[in-house]
């Protein structure tokens, strides 16, 4: 069944299922001692997407305990002069103008999801900022994003109220 037409929360109303192909956007940030570092993912989300996962993780053998980061949208690389006028993605995390700050044992990593944040990128990349507060070395870093599509198709049954019976 065609549900292209349907609202945008409607289509958010469906099972998880149903959105079908998940994908990973993200790359490596290297930080230097206590300095903002800000990046801009090369791949670009659809211009409508569901944002499921955040991945952050950090390595090295001086490696901070805690992250401040935020991801945003943007046509290219931010900079320190237009991050907080940028449209944030994590708008459920923190308070506009601030980064989402987390707390990681030295090499590790963590998962922020699972979410279903619908994110209306209209053209837009996903970037951001990142700082080790605390950090008295270059660490490497990962943060990552797992995306998927709106679906536009969804088998009948599913609207005629037998999705949850499978």
């Amino acid at each position: 069944m065609d549900i292209s037409r349907w609202s945008l929360s409607s289509r958010m109303e469906l099972p998880d299922w149903c959105f079908g192909q998940k994908w990973w956007i993200g790359g490596y940030v290297a930080t230097t001692a206590a300095n903002a570092k800000y990046f801009y993912f090369s791949d670009l989300p659809p211009d409508i997407f569901v944002l499921w996962d955040v991945f952050v993780s950090q390595g090295g053998y001086a490696a901070a305990t805690k992250i401040d980061f935020t991801l945003c949208l943007c046509k290219e690389l931010p900079v320190a002069g237009n991050i907080k006028i940028l449209t944030r993605i994590m708008r459920q995390f923190g308070t506009p103008g601030q980064a989402y700050q987390i707390h990681l044992p030295p090499n590790t990593g963590t998962h922020l999801g699972p979410m279903k944040v619908l994110v209306e990128a209209q053209n837009n990349g996903i970037g951001g900022a990142m700082i080790l507060p605390s950090e008295t070395a270059n660490c490497e870093n990962t943060i990552a994003v797992l995306i998927s599509a709106l679906p536009k198709e969804v088998p009948d049954w599913v609207v005629s109220g037998l999705a949850g019976v499978r």
